[in-house]
């Protein structure tokens, strides 16, 4: 239990905000609550950066991005095969099978490229899981840009 004032209640959050202040809540300092009712997060440190598929004709389908530092990037193509695709749809919620499209299939980025070399067995649950030691860019153009179908 914590002490002092209790700033938050009735906190509603669809999980897409970037902070709580983005949430339905009640106004800040109004509330009906004891410390006994004090939540509490656990953050699962491997579950590694947001991932979104963008330039695709349909929501299952683009060029991966992930979220780092605040801002979206692409994933290069080096090493990019079926299994590392299995795990974006996956981590997005889509079952079935998965093809890996390489040489910026779906266009261009435009932001940072955040990853490289990925190396995952297909049975993880986020690309997070899958980065190695090794993911630092070392030769990456946006013409390399890994994309997926789902």
């Amino acid at each position: 239990q914590g002490s002092g004032p209790i700033l938050l209640d009735e906190v509603q959050c669809s999980g897409n905000e970037l902070s709580l202040d983005q949430c339905k809540k009640s106004d800040w300092g109004q509330q009906n609550c004891d410390h006994i009712e004090d939540a509490g997060v656990s953050c699962d440190p491997f579950t590694g950066p947001p991932v979104r598929l963008v330039d695709g004709e349909s929501t299952k389908e683009g060029r991966v991005e992930v979220l780092l530092h605040g801002q979206w990037g692409s994933v290069c193509d080096d090493d990019w095969t079926d299994r590392d695709a299995a795990v974006v749809c996956r981590q997005l919620g889509f079952g079935g099978t998965a093809k890996a499209r390489a040489m910026a299939y779906f266009g261009e980025g435009h932001g940072p490229i955040h990853l490289d070399n990925i190396e995952c067995s297909g049975m993880e649950d986020t690309l997070g899981q899958c980065a190695t030691p090794d993911t630092r860019i070392h030769s990456c153009w946006h013409s390399e840009d890994a994309g997926v179908i789902c």
